[in-house]
């Protein structure tokens, strides 16, 4: 069952006292959930994931699907190969030309980079590369008052967590800023 951005909104308004948007506005508001979505996902990669076909292009280096955050699993080719994910140290210590020598068009081991754009696919893919199947961590879609969340449902509470942290940081009252920290420990853990 998707979440109602609507009952996200209705929830944050009676905690916020403010049922008629008089205080907070609903665009900042919805700006806060979308931002909230996306601090999860980077927290909590499970939070936003799918799972897709990507056509590699030749050679080892290659990019992460363009709305990825995290590369989570590379399970197979396209073809049904399994792929399995590996050391690059091992790889370069005993294969130090492997990724100058572009050898087959299935894939069996995948490496992860410290850039977040970038992994790595051995053998290198020659002029026909593969299909894989990746399954990645996501940027939700922006929130609409009329939409779902774009995170798991189980995640409701943890949104509305983090626009009330947002909504009480921005407010003059001398208790919100109690308020925000304590709304901001809740989704920051």
């Amino acid at each position: 069952m998707a979440i109602l951005v609507s009952t996200v909104l209705t929830n944050v308004k009676t905690v916020l006292n403010d049922a008629g948007l008089v205080h907070w506005v609903q665009d900042e508001l919805l700006a806060w959930g979308s931002e909230g979505q996306v601090e999860l996902v980077k927290m909590k990669a499970d939070a936003a994931t799918k799972t897709v076909t990507k056509q590699l292009v030749a050679g080892a280096k290659q990019t992460n699907p363009t709305d990825a955050i995290e590369i989570l699993d590379m399970r197979q080719n396209e073809n049904g190969a399994a792929i399995t994910p590996c050391d690059r140290t091992a790889l370069d210590r005993f294969m130090p030309n492997w990724m100058t020598t572009p050898t087959a068009s299935t894939v069996k081991h995948w490496m992860d980079d410290p850039n977040p754009e970038v992994f790595y696919v051995y053998p290198a893919q020659n002029s026909t590369p593969a299909k894989v199947v990746i399954t990645h961590s996501f940027v939700p879609p922006a929130l609409t008052a009329n939409g779902t969340l774009g995170v798991r449902d189980i995640y409701q509470a943890a949104i509305e967590n983090y626009i009330l942290f947002r909504a009480f940081s921005k407010d003059a009252e001398p208790a919100s800023a109690e308020r925000a920290m304590a709304y901001g420990k809740a989704f920051y853990g």
